[in-house]
């Protein structure tokens, strides 16, 4: 089982990930704290939609 030449590959490249990344300007960070807040709004809204149906559901039966 090698697991060190592994390790050593993921290192190479996670600092190869950091030396390209830059740190976001505030316009692209409020901007994906909308669309993530966005996201989780729409995954809430989905899921109360399901268990409001289901609920209805369950009630008829």
């Amino acid at each position: 089982m090698v697991v060190l030449p592994n390790i050593g590959e993921f290192i190479q490249k996670a600092l190869r990930v950091l030396r390209v990344s830059y740190r976001p300007t505030q316009d692209e960070f409020y901007e994906t704290i909308k669309v993530t807040g966005l996201g989780m709004v729409l995954v809430g809204l989905v899921g109360f939609i399901i268990n409001f149906i289901f609920s209805i559901l369950s009630k008829e039966g």
